[in-house]
């Protein structure tokens, strides 16, 4: 084998290791869209993704209170004032764009203004077993329960809102 052969050899052995190894990366290593649910997830490699983004995404969280209360009363006020984009940021990462366009849709059939109200009645706090979750009751007055889950996030120690 003369060198010219073996330079070239040698080039497309690392040219398909180059390739191999940007493969990888792109399988387990972009990031995911939380936002897209764990049901868009196809393979191992979007399973690995979307577990990674989700950690990042609570690491980074840093919109919230360190009690419910506190959390809650923040969720209400943006969402009276019409700042829908912030009240979305008081959710856990993953529901943040749900819960966004939840509110513009809800604002558009004027439903944000007919419930937000309920909002500011007076409100009881069932807590679970374990500290990290809990649920705020609303009794709207004419026997209708209205809960709202909040859960710690256990990386910035933040109260989030899980559901509505």
């Amino acid at each position: 084998m003369n060198i010219k052969t073996q330079k070239i050899g040698a080039g497309v052995l690392v040219g398909v290791v180059v390739i191999a190894g940007a493969l990888s990366w792109w399988r387990y290593y972009r990031p995911y869209d939380i936002t897209a649910g764990w049901s868009e997830v196809k393979s191992e490699g979007d399973m690995y993704r979307y577990a990674r983004s989700l950690v990042t995404a609570y690491e980074k969280d840093t919109v919230g209170f360190d009690t419910p209360e506190e959390t809650f009363d923040a969720f209400r006020e943006a969402l009276k004032a019409g700042d829908y984009k912030l009240a979305s940021q008081y959710f856990v990462p993953e529901k943040q764009g749900e819960m966004l366009a939840f509110f513009l849709k809800a604002e558009q059939e004027d439903f944000i203004k007919q419930q937000v109200d309920l909002l500011y009645l007076e409100h009881q706090i069932i807590k679970s077993s374990t500290g990290d979750e809990i649920t705020l009751i609303v009794n709207d007055g004419k026997g209708h329960r209205l809960g709202y889950d909040l859960v710690k996030n256990s990386y910035t120690h933040i109260w989030k809102m899980s559901d509505l």
